[in-house]
């Protein structure tokens, strides 16, 4: 290939080609146009074989004129920056370059439009719109021709420019002037349209500066506006506004007639609550009338607040609490749309009206969306509003509680994907009026909380809802949270009436089941031979992944491994099942649990053993056991052998464990009584030196019928022996005292519980049936009569020791506390004249000691009087020095 280049003037290089291309009609040539390329070889260095034409490198089919000559038709060309390059081939081989041509097809320019030209700063800026692109170099210039000398002053434009500006001082202001535009290019040119004006009238003015926004919040919205200009010409102002947090809100222009203007100041009203405006203005010259200022930047400012508006979605859920008989009402809402708010939304206020005034429940911060009342009452209705910085939203009123009126009808929860579930119902059947609405409520179901998720209301047309994420994210955000797959959801449909809400009805469903994720835990309950009965409880609700419709039972033999036959419990309320293993061996059984989406994964094992062994020993164990039960038993209930084992055992036992009677000397009672000193009359001296005398038991020995006259006449006779007696403490302390001339019982004796009549302090001595055997006083104690305090006593005292075989009385001698004996004489009076039977009987005490009655009372000695048949009254003993206090 053989290129020369030449060097032209300029110093570039140019190159030299041994022939030429011809493009016609023209190398630049409208688009869509047919052209013909001929290549024409002057300088043969070799002799040519053929001639190749190649368009941006690809080669082109030509037809061969002459030696020298080749043509190649191109029909429609549009393709921009095309590159003709025709070549030789030589029969030598070699391939020369004859020559290469540009194709340029393009458009003529057309006719500008819309041409403008405003005066500015001392200095004339015009501009068009050129129209479509011509891709070829088109050339603008401004023409200017003055219509009084008729001088024109053309102004060229840089390549592809579509405006021009012309110095101040190539024009004059009170000359007429005549402009327009030329176009022009290889194709053709064109002209605009020509104005023709004065530089006043197209003065442009600068923008105006907003230096201030006020906002009134009268019985009207008033906005004010200040603003600054640099001209002092009269002009006319625009206002345009918008709301920024509204990015799909467009400018509103203020109309004329509605903005007021006061010098550098206007006004106009209506406006919203806690909004971001923002406001633009601009300007006009009144006497040129022609062009208005550029807007002026803006300017931000936000209104002030005011009381929200609208009014909180809200709902509740009411359940008992059993211990206390108490209700808990968990009230819900949501929070109010960022157009409802108009503030800052400082928290919420719950309250109930009773009886006119308003009652408050609680007031929940901002951040809360849910409050817990427990109440033993419920009010009939609760309001819950919003409150800013201006006051409260208008209540939303909840009807707490469940009418009787219907509930909606077949309930149905239908699966819709991963995050969706579709629920449909039938309106309620049968009302006494009409449905308002619905409300759709759902939460999870293993919620141990029973937090609410989310609800909906529904106008009454509505029968169908999907629960999942919302068509918006706004929506979404201001609604909750989504469906999750594989968790179970509590749903349910309440109606609502004109008196409040309905009954509701609830369902539970799935977005799309899963496979449980663990197998029940499997033990034995019981064994019964060969059968054994398996016991299992119930998955874990998160666990479970959806609804469970069978189990299954897995056997494998511990020796070999091997499997038996699966067991499936096809009712999934089911939690037990017989199984029938066989002896010495051992198994492993565990357990499954399957849903729609297939059989979960297994849950633990359990190891089985199955011997005779274990089937004997619980026999030979319960043998063991009940034989000796029954003879102990048989023992025990046969008297008999009660009273020998009682014998046999008092051998061993200790005294102290056979007494029958307790220590009264370490009472609680007689201790209680001396820290608290309750007895005025009795010191403690006399508490501290009691001893109760030892127990003896009294025999009774029943006289024939002969003998009770005899009785009757000792008793009528006590009285005046009583008067005659005296008593004498014993210088010795006896512990017992026997009457030797008792007689043994016979066998109509019977034996009589033991009731001490001794006090504290006091023997009391067998009264001889001679008046002349007295006991001596040894001591000149003085007598003190009390009748202001009564006590029990006894109005008689018969002497009964003559009576052989009647009554043996042990008393006990009690000494003082100091082991010195004190003489002290008693002497018990009654003057039966004076006070008669069953009245209050006069008490003696000397030495600040109290002396109770120590002799048998009358219906004791009544009884022995009138005694026909063979009776025992064992009566419980009690010491009555504590029975008296």
């Amino acid at each position: 290939m053989v290129i020369k280049a030449k060097t032209n003037s300029a110093g570039l290089s140019v190159i030299q080609c041994p022939g030429k291309v011809l493009v016609k009609p023209a190398p630049v040539f409208l688009v869509g146009s047919n052209i013909s390329i001929t290549c024409v070889s002057i300088e043969q260095n070799c002799d040519i074989n053929e001639f190749e034409l190649y368009r941006n490198e690809k080669p082109i089919q030509m037809e061969r004129f002459n030696k020298t000559a080749a043509h190649h038709w191109m029909i429609n060309v549009t393709t921009q920056d095309s590159t003709i390059y025709c070549y030789i081939e030589c029969v030598d081989g070699a391939k020369e370059l004859v020559c290469v041509a540009s194709l340029q097809p393009g458009y003529p320019p057309d006719q500008p439009k819309d041409l403008t030209c405003i005066w500015r700063h001392s200095k004339m800026m015009c501009t068009w719109i050129a129209g479509k692109q011509t891709f070829l170099e088109t050339y603008y210039a401004l023409h200017i021709q003055s219509e009084g000398t008729g001088k024109e002053q053309i102004f060229p434009t840089n390549l592809r420019s579509s405006s021009v500006t012309v110095p101040g001082d190539h024009l004059q202001k009170a000359v007429i002037y005549r402009v327009w535009i030329q176009a022009e290019n290889a194709l053709g040119n064109a002209t605009s349209k020509h104005l023709t004006f004065s530089l006043n009238d197209i003065v442009k003015p600068d923008a105006p500066m907003i230096t201030k926004v006020e906002f009134l919040n009268n019985s009207v919205p008033k906005i004010i506006i200040h603003w600054r200009i640099s001209t002092n010409a009269e002009c006319q102002f625009e206002i345009r506004y918008r709301i920024i947090s509204n990015p799909n809100m467009r400018w509103t222009l203020v109309a004329k007639n509605t903005f007021i203007i006061s010098g550098n100041s206007g006004y106009f009203y209506n406006w919203e609550p806690f909004k971001e405006y923002e406001f633009q203005i601009r300007c006009n010259l009144i006497k040129s009338n022609n062009y208005w200022s550029d807007w002026s930047k803006s300017f931000i400012n936000k209104t002030p607040e005011a009381e929200p508006g609208g009014v909180l979605d809200v709902w509740s859920s009411c359940e008992p609490i059993k211990p206390n008989k108490r209700k808990r009402i968990i009230i819900y809402w949501k929070p109010l749309h960022p157009q409802e708010t108009r503030g800052i939304i400082l928290g919420y206020r719950i309250f109930y009206q009773q009886n006119g005034p308003e009652m408050t429940i609680r007031v929940c911060n901002v951040s809360e969306t849910q409050y817990s009342w427990q109440t033993p009452w419920t009010p009939d209705n609760i309001f819950v509003t919003a409150f800013n910085s201006k006051g409260d939203s208008t209540p939303a009123m909840l009807h707490i509680g469940e009418s009787n009126m219907m509930a909606p009808r077949n309930l149905r929860v239908i699966p819709a994907g991963d995050s969706g579930i579709y629920v449909k119902w039938e309106p309620p059947h049968e009302v006494s009026e009409p449905v308002l609405g619905y409300v759709v409520d759902w939460r999870e179901a293993a919620d141990n909380n029973k937090q609410l998720l989310n609800w909906k209301r529904l106008p009454k047309d509505n029968h169908s809802l999907f629960l999942g994420q919302s068509s918006s994210l706004q929506e979404y955000l201001a609604e909750g949270r989504s469906i999750k797959p594989r968790k179970r959801y509590n749903i349910s449909v309440t109606a609502m009436y004109q008196k409040g809400r309905g009954l509701s009805c609830s369902a539970q469903g799935y977005s799309i089941e899963g496979k449980p994720t663990t197998g029940p835990n499997v033990s034995v309950l019981k064994i019964a031979g060969q059968q054994v009965l398996l016991k299992w409880g119930e998955i874990p609700l998160e666990e479970q992944h959806g609804f469970i419709t069978n189990y299954t039972i897995y056997l494998k033999r511990g020796t070999d491994g091997s499997y038996l036959v699966p067991y499936n419990v096809i009712n999934p309320t089911v939690r037990t099942y017989w199984l029938t293993l066989g002896f010495d061996d051992v198994y492993i059984v565990y357990m499954t649990a399957t849903t729609a989406a297939g059989e979960g994964a297994k849950g633990a094992d359990l190891t089985i053993r199955q011997d005779h062994y274990s089937i004997a020993l619980p026999l030979q164990l319960s043998v063991a056991i009940t034989v000796p039960s029954a003879f102990l038993l048989t023992l025990a209930f046969a008297k008999s052998v009660r009273q020998r084992i009682k014998s046999m055992c008092k051998i061993f036992l200790p005294g102290w464990a056979q007494e029958k009677f307790p220590n009264v000397e370490n009472s609680n009672v007689v201790k209680g009584l001396q820290r608290k000193d309750e007895v005025p009359f009795l010191h403690t001296a006399a508490l501290l030196v009691y001893n109760d005398p030892p127990i003896t038991e009294v025999e009774e020995t029943l006289l024939p019928r002969t003998n009770k006259s005899f009785i009757q006449t000792v008793h009528r006779n006590s009285k005046q022996q009583i008067e005659k007696a005296t008593f004498e403490n014993p210088i010795a302390d006896i512990s017992e005292a026997h009457n030797s001339g008792l007689s043994q019982p016979n066998e109509d004796t019977e034996i009589m519980g033991y009731k001490p009549q001794a006090s504290s302090r006091c023997q009391l001595v067998v009264l001889s049936p001679n008046d002349d055997e007295s006991i001596p006083n040894t001591g000149n104690n003085l007598v003190k009569v009390y009748k202001e305090l009564s006590t029990p006593g006894f109005d008689r005292f018969p002497d009964i020791s003559t009576i052989d075989g009647i009554l043996d009385l042990n008393t006990d001698l009690a000494s003082n506390h100091n082991g010195k004996q004190d003489d002290q004489n008693y002497i018990l009076k009654k003057e039966e004249d004076q006070f008669p039977v069953n009245e209050h009987h006069r008490t003696y005490i000397t030495e600040g000691l109290l002396q109770e009655q120590t002799l048998l009372p009358d219906e004791f000695v009544d009884c022995l009087l009138h005694l026909e048949d063979d009776s025992t009254h064992i009566k419980s003993y009690f010491p009555q020095i504590v029975a008296s206090q």
